[in-house]
């Protein structure tokens, strides 16, 4: 890739956790999510400044998403997040007990009860197995450490389109629930994700969080594109 006349230095912050990929199907499916989509531009109305924000991004995924199966069932998983089909697209549907995972979602917190090892992401918990991890019920005790507020959701405003931000990724409202979309230019955030890195750039610092972007502001760290494609 020509990245044009700066250099490019990047200096890791925190080490990136690997993507989780069981069988990433972008290449077999386009055709299918296209011709969705397709359609949706004319079943769906024109999207009003409310919940109804992001109704046509329904049909995407994260890149680098997983395909899970609990019994009959058909999930994907990005980040520690689940998605199902819906009418309207993929939305964000609650971890299955039983689905296992190659690896954990990043940053994770370990808990014991008792002799008892567990991860925790978010109010979702976790066991080693011989073939990864497994989504497990909530272990049954007096007291559980607090979830840290990192793992909220926070709510962002472009213009007046509301989105949700969570260990990097942005997600709409939509009538059949959360739906993932692609981060949108212009969006600022409180705090970076755990597993940013620093990117210089002709001597501004950005800062690279599974290739999204972000500049630190007077007001947070705003989303902007690679600055080397501009």
């Amino acid at each position: 890739m020509k990245l044009g006349a700066g250099p490019r230095v990047i200096a890791r912050m925190n080490a990136k956790n690997p993507t989780l990929v069981l069988r990433n199907n972008f290449a077999s499916a386009g055709m299918t999510l296209a011709a969705l989509a397709a359609a949706a531009l004319f079943a769906v109305p024109s999207l009003k400044a409310d919940v109804r924000v992001g109704v046509s991004l329904g049909f995407e995924l994260p890149h680098g998403y997983a395909e899970v199966r609990v019994g009959h069932e058909h999930y994907y998983e990005h980040r520690g997040v689940f998605y199902q089909h819906g009418p309207r697209g993929y939305v964000v549907v609650r971890a299955p007990r039983g689905a296992i995972l190659r690896t954990l979602p990043p940053y994770c917190t370990r808990i014991y009860v008792g002799p008892t090892l567990y991860y925790r992401y978010g109010d979702v918990y976790y066991q080693p197995v011989r073939d990864g991890y497994i989504v497990v019920d909530q272990p049954v005790v007096e007291s559980l450490p607090p979830i840290r507020p990192s793992e909220d959701f926070q709510s962002v405003w472009v213009g007046q389109s509301e989105y949700l931000f969570k260990n990097g990724q942005f997600f709409a409202k939509t009538p059949d629930g959360m739906a993932w979309v692609p981060a949108p230019l212009g969006a600022v955030t409180k705090n970076l994700p755990a597993d940013a890195q620093s990117v210089w750039y002709q001597g501004i610092e950005y800062f690279d969080s599974d290739n999204v972007y972000f500049r630190k502001t007077p007001d947070g760290y705003q989303v902007v594109a690679a600055p080397w494609k501009k």
